[in-house]
């Protein structure tokens, strides 16, 4: 596994990667404004590290990029998107491109509110998997072509309206759901061939009263997923447990406590899957400090390698 960091566009990543001297980064990258990134990317050429972009992007009107909505408008600006950025990856060299695999049903996105509003009633997911699937495999196979690796991320069940806003999860006035794809479309993905990007705390973040039975799901679908997997974000969520993701540092308070799903010995387990993989990346994805975060990772990537 190569562990590596969550960059942008702003003036902290470059600090962070000479802090850390990382030798991957994960980009958050949204494409509308692509020529944004272009002194990060040099920056990232020049420490010649392994890098991945992660897809972002809305259409002019606000609505988020979807590959699993039946809106043929929708879908073709969406593919378009990607394999702009997919083509953007090529060109630097760069070696994958993740995305959220996408919603059954028309959703906006406002990414400097952090927001999300539904914009349409939801088709069943019966409907949107095979659709997400079909127009999945469409672009695995042209990144393929481009030696460009695609990935496919696992979600939450439900988001809060203000994504940082960690307080805004106990409320449930906040909470609500965008109908992105569950984890069967991750499942299908796979078995059709595609490439899995896991994020723990996306794939544990389903409503449950007793956290044993989020434990046996993360770690059932964590093995099913294993072989198909290229990258592994590693997240966490804490209570309430409602379907809601969180972007939390990995405190070692906290991740020796039975408030993190996975805490640090469930990390470690898992993590241990992947011990003789050295096709992975690995990352977290914290609000901030990015440079400690990194270093908290590096150990438990150690305990679980030994």
């Amino acid at each position: 596994m190569t562990l590596g960091i969550k960059v942008g566009v702003q003036k902290q990543s470059f600090v962070d990667l000479t802090q850390t001297n990382a030798p991957f980064a994960e980009v958050w990258f949204n494409v509308s404004q692509a020529d944004e990134y272009s002194a990060l990317f040099d920056e990232l050429k020049r420490r010649h590290m392994q890098v991945g972009l992660h897809f972002w992007g809305a259409l002019s009107d606000g609505t988020w990029t979807n590959i699993a909505y039946p809106d043929t408008d929708l879908i073709n600006e969406s593919l378009s998107m990607i394999k702009k950025t997919i083509d953007m990856a090529a060109r630097h060299k760069f070696q994958y491109v993740n995305i959220h695999p996408g919603c059954a049903a028309r959703v906006g996105i406002d990414f400097e509110k952090t927001r999300m509003d539904l914009r349409s009633a939801p088709i069943p997911f019966e409907q949107s998997i095979p659709l997400f699937v079909e127009n999945a495999q469409t672009l695995h196979e042209y990144a393929q072509a481009r030696g460009i690796i695609f990935t496919v991320e696992t979600l939450p069940a439900r988001v809060v309206k203000g994504w940082y806003d960690h307080a805004a999860r106990a409320n449930p006035t906040m909470i609500m759901n965008v109908y992105e794809l569950p984890i069967a479309a991750l499942e299908a993905a796979a078995g059709a061939g595609l490439w899995i990007a896991n994020d723990f705390g996306h794939t544990a973040a389903i409503p449950s009263d007793n956290p044993r039975d989020l434990w046996t799901y993360l770690k059932e679908k964590t093995v099913n997923l294993s072989p198909q997997t290229r990258l592994i974000h590693l997240g966490f969520v804490t209570p309430p447990w409602n379907g809601t993701d969180i972007h939390n540092m990995l405190d070692p308070k906290l991740l020796n406590s039975d408030d993190a799903m996975p805490n640090k010995l469930q990390m470690i387990e898992l993590l241990k899957l992947f011990k003789n993989r050295d096709d992975i990346w690995i990352l977290t994805e914290p609000n901030g400090g990015h440079t400690e975060n990194y270093f908290l990772a590096q150990k438990i990537l150690a305990e679980a390698l030994e």
